[in-house]
């Protein structure tokens, strides 16, 4: 089962987050950005709210997997 240390995390994201403009940070951070993007997968299945619903998928995934997708 895969485990996140969550004070790392958001140590981390929080850190991209203050630093948007910084494309080298991002370029080196690629597989952080890639936890981040498929935390936000898995989170979208528990957030009610109906633009989240939306999908032109035919299976059980949703706009999370859309999301995960997109950005993988």
């Amino acid at each position: 089962m895969p485990v996140i240390d969550k004070p790392s995390f958001l140590q981390k994201y929080q850190k991209l987050m203050d630093n948007t403009h910084d494309h080298v940070l991002a370029r080196s951070e690629t597989a952080f950005l890639s936890l981040v993007f498929a935390v936000f997968a898995c989170a979208a299945n528990l957030v009610h709210d109906s633009r989240l619903a939306i999908s032109d998928r035919n299976d059980d995934g949703g706009m999370g997997m859309v999301y995960y997708e997109r950005y993988d």
